[in-house]
């Protein structure tokens, strides 16, 4: 009797043991996956600044970021973020209607830069903006690093910048902030939008144009940057496009040279004195034999309008419109 009991209790320990065995192997299986994981870098995003690049690692999406910028705050604000941001800067135009209540759930930090005491104390762990807004009078990367915060430069930023860096800015953000559904939709119906309006004046003859920033001694303008795609994307084409500088200021003289036939005003915001930009155009001795100006083609746009986002879709309507009426 004493043998069966036996013989039983070792078959009882040897199917607990192996029981045992394979249950602990399984739980060492699942907790090395985690460690694996945790081990990953989420994505990766290169940013350039004075012609030096900057790699950041994102684990997971920044939860505290901050827009230096108008038209990355309104990036951001597409893309649903408004939850994750806890400060805004730099404002050019009016914020779009559709985001006016998000944007006004979030602290507007100051109407150009902050100072960097005003940045930590956000304890921001993410910042995009203006490629200025990286420059080592306001945020440079050491100061950023030292602190802990990451940072995205918009391609769009970038000389030589055209619509497909405006998505690839979009893809970006919503990559870091796990929201890339959100922004294929946004990237689709931009395409969608813009490639209708192109449609209707790619096989029209381009007319020439000059984009006024501003300067009256000296005119400010764009050159090799996002603008020049906008306007060739609406049946025109920047006379200063060849350039290699994204802004550039330029000579009177070479623009009267060039004779455009159409002239785009830049405003910046509602104080910019943006008809006293009209009238030194108009009442200019020296340029009144430029096409533009005795035809009164002259047309004003928002500066964020011509900067990248959901804006740039009625800027290339726009300008579109006013260049080949006929195509409408």
């Amino acid at each position: 009797m004493f043998k069966k009991i036996q013989s039983v209790l070792c078959i009882i320990c040897t199917i607990v043991f192996l029981f045992t065995a394979c249950s602990n192997g399984e739980q060492q299986n699942i907790s090395k996956e985690p460690a694996a994981q945790d081990g990953q870098v989420a994505l990766t995003v290169t940013s350039e600044i004075d012609e030096k690049e900057y790699t950041m690692d994102f684990q997971q999406a920044p939860k505290r970021a901050v827009s230096l910028s108008g038209f990355t705050t309104e990036m951001m604000l597409a893309l649903g973020l408004e939850n994750q941001m806890v400060g805004t800067a730099f404002a050019d135009n009016e914020i779009l209607p559709e985001y006016k209540a998000a944007y006004e759930s979030i602290p507007i930090l100051s109407e150009q830069n902050p100072s960097r005491e005003i940045l930590l104390g956000t304890s921001a762990d993410f910042i995009t903006g203006w490629s200025s807004s990286f420059s080592e009078t306001n945020f440079p990367p050491e100061f950023l690093q030292e602190n802990h915060i990451s940072f995205f430069v918009p391609r769009s930023e970038y000389p030589g910048a055209d619509m497909n860096a405006v998505y690839e800015d979009f893809t970006l953000l919503g990559k870091i902030f796990h929201v890339e559904k959100k922004a294929d939709t946004v990237i689709a119906d931009m395409k969608e939008k813009i490639g209708t309006i192109n449609g209707k004046v790619k096989d029209t003859k381009p007319v020439s144009v000059f984009l006024y920033d501003s300067g009256e001694d000296a005119p400010y303008t764009a050159g090799s940057s996002l603008p020049s795609d906008l306007i060739r994307l609406a049946g025109g084409k920047n006379i200063f496009a060849d350039q290699e500088k994204r802004w550039l200021t330029v000579q009177w003289e070479t623009v009267i040279k060039k004779n455009p036939q159409w002239i785009v005003v830049m405003q910046y915001n509602n104080s910019d004195d943006v008809q006293g930009k009209i009238d030194f155009l108009k009442n200019t001795p020296a340029l009144k034999d430029i096409d533009a100006v005795k035809n009164n083609r002259i047309l004003v746009l928002g500066l964020s309008d011509v900067i990248a986002g959901v804006r740039n879709i009625n800027a290339v309507e726009t300008m579109a419109e006013k260049f080949h009426p006929e195509a409408f």
